[in-house]
């Protein structure tokens, strides 16, 4: 596919006094205007299109006046006439600020000065080439590659390594693949470990036989591209086995119901006077005993607290009771049993 890009004749470069009748022309050696080198048909190319513009069939010219120095590069552009597209006007001072080179301008005495380039550029798409006569592309250029069969992403439970799966071992793998222009796999490396080296190369060895849509620039030319995977290597379902040793029964913690509580005084002061445990069966196995809430107390003598203040802010006793309890309840009637 080809886009025609037109640098046009330039239209004058900035006025200089040296054209005036009224002033004597210039020595030989001055040349009032930098002067291109090479073709400045060459500074913007149909590769250079912006792909925004290219989809939208966006067309226009921009015109653009430079600054050139003394070295005869380019040191500022700036546009003098829009295309009316912000993709195009971008593209020309880009282009042209990387590939333009010119002889400087020069001063009377022919010492290399500052001088200024005015031209445009024409964008345009050949009618016959058109996107209007194309099929709508739905996807954005350039595109990576991508797999043309997504079925072989699936790994069968006969390609995982034998040696893993014996060992039970699985992970990930993340692989990147080098991929021609036809789609064909001409590489593939590991950027991301397993830690199992036996899944890591059967990975890349699965890879190589995928096959895939090869990339595409901004044309909609095949080109060679990269693409980035990751396997999650996952264990086959194996058949049932028989332990050698049995397996203990789970414990219930909640098989009985009950409470355990403690209840703490404290006087005016804050001072804790009493602690007293309270229990009602195991409702937590052996943490429900009450030699356990015995410990709880004995850990949490000595622990004053700042004093408890009335309405009226003036200290006063207080008796603060903790309680755990499990009930058990029917699901579909509501009924509790202790």
């Amino acid at each position: 596919m080809i886009y025609l890009v037109y640098l046009l004749a330039a239209i004058g470069a900035t006025d200089n006094p040296s054209s005036s009748q009224d002033v004597a022309s210039p020595p030989p050696l001055s040349r009032p205007d930098p002067r291109p080198r090479g073709n400045p048909g060459n500074w913007a190319t149909s590769n250079d299109y912006p792909s925004v513009a290219l989809q939208q069939e966006i067309e226009g010219t921009s015109g653009f006046s430079l600054t050139v120095g003394p070295d005869g590069l380019v040191s500022d552009c700036v546009i003098t006439q829009s295309s009316g597209s912000p993709e195009l006007d971008t593209a020309t001072c880009t282009n042209v600020k990387q590939r333009a080179r010119f002889e400087p301008a020069l001063d009377a005495s022919g010492t290399p000065t500052t001088g200024k380039y005015a031209n445009r550029i024409r964008w345009q798409i050949p009618e016959v080439l058109s996107m209007a006569s194309m099929p709508k592309v739905t996807e954005s250029l350039p595109r990576p590659a991508k797999p043309s069969n997504r079925a072989q992403l699936t790994i069968p439970a006969d390609k995982y390594p034998a040696a893993a799966s014996d060992e039970g071992k699985q992970g990930q793998t993340t692989f990147m693949l080098n991929i021609d222009s036809t789609g064909k796999v001409l590489g593939c490396s590991v950027t991301v470990s397993s830690k199992v080296p036996e899944l890591d190369q059967q990975a890349c060895a699965l890879a190589r036989e995928w096959s895939f849509d090869p990339a595409l620039d901004v044309n909609g030319e095949p080109s060679s591209g990269k693409s980035v995977h990751t396997l999650s290597w996952r264990l086959p379902k194996r058949a049932a086995s028989v332990s050698m040793n049995p397996q203990r029964a789970r414990p219930n913690p909640f098989e009985k119901p009950g409470s355990i509580g403690l209840t703490l005084e404290f006087d005016a002061a804050g001072k804790l006077t009493s602690c007293r445990t309270e229990s009602e069966g195991t409702p937590f196995g052996e943490i429900g005993d009450k030699n356990f809430l015995d410990m709880a107390c004995a850990g949490i003598e000595n622990r004053d607290v700042a004093p408890f203040l009335d309405s009226e802010g003036k200290p006063q006793a207080k008796r603060i009771k903790f309680r755990v309890s499990v009930e058990h309840e029917d699901p579909k009637t509501g009924a509790v049993s202790r």
